[in-house]
């Protein structure tokens, strides 16, 4: 399974950038519930409430004891298999026949299978939306010694013309929940913009015809031809697209043509003139 990085919090050291065909991208639409929400919620929650100096009001000296979903080996290898051969079609330019789609117990069967995440982050998706609950503990953090981050939050994940759209609906820290003039600040923010900065993860993501959550299910759709979408091409991905117009040598003119066709005609009538001349 690809290599999940503990989420960015504020005052910590930044994650290594992931290599290869959007894979780090991929993997973070995979458990948009997960380090993605925990990012979101350590790194833009959490800052505002340090920056208000409000340390001990919404954040705890104890963790939050989050549950865990624990698939068996043969499980567990079944969804890792799904998810690798989905992953390895777009890696080699294909098109997968089938649609990713993910449970919320899929999702934290892959966040519990990363001794760095387990415990630490737990998904739940219904009515198309998806909720995430973090517990981190903040002793990279200036005065976070000892102190645990807790927190939750409901997201809506779209698509809109191709764009990839992440918005808060609601969120709480440490049981409270966030001012409503803050939240309404964050409903405005597409939280997936960062993902288009990077080149390939730009081009990645625009493989896909849709990425939503429907009823209690993560859906991720990649474009056929003959769907609405179009048939992926790595060639015209790239710029380089074919032409489908005939070269000119080809092509014979109209006119020619008819020319010919008469010439044709022409010496077929001398033929049977002669031939009836020599009888």
């Amino acid at each position: 399974m690809a290599n999940f990085v503990e989420p960015q919090t504020p005052g910590s050291e930044p994650p290594p950038q992931s290599s290869g065909s959007g894979n780090g991208c991929l993997w973070g639409c995979l458990i948009a519930g997960g380090l993605f929400i925990g990012s979101i919620l350590c790194a833009g929650f959490g800052g505002y409430w340090f920056l208000s100096n409000q340390i001990a009001k919404y954040t705890s000296d104890t963790p939050v004891q989050l549950p865990t979903v624990e698939y068996s080996e043969e499980e567990l290898a079944k969804l890792d298999a799904r998810v690798e051969s989905f992953r390895d079609k777009l890696d080699a330019g294909e098109t997968p026949e089938e649609d990713l789609i993910l449970t919320a117990d899929d999702i934290n069967a892959l966040i519990s299978s990363n001794e760095d995440l387990k415990g630490k982050v737990y998904v739940k998706i219904e009515n198309d939306q998806v909720e995430g609950d973090v517990s981190f503990p903040l002793d990279k953090l200036p005065m976070g010694k000892g102190r645990y981050f807790n927190g939750s939050a409901t997201f809506n994940v779209s698509m809109d013309g191709g764009v990839l759209i992440v918005t808060v609906d609601q969120a709480e820290v440490n049981g409270e929940p966030v001012p409503e003039q803050f939240m309404e600040g964050m409903r405005q923010e597409n939280l997936a913009k960062d993902v288009y900065k990077d080149p390939d993860n730009a081009r990645f993501m625009s493989r896909f015809e849709d990425i939503r959550v429907e009823g209690d299910k993560f859906i991720l759709r990649v474009k056929r031809g003959g769907e609405g979408g179009v048939k992926t091409n790595p060639m015209m991905e790239s710029g380089e697209e074919t032409s489908s117009e005939p070269e000119a040598s080809d092509v014979t003119p109209e006119g020619d043509a008819s020319q010919e066709d008469a010439s044709q005609e022409d010496g077929a009538s001398e033929a049977e003139t002669t031939e009836a001349a020599s009888e």
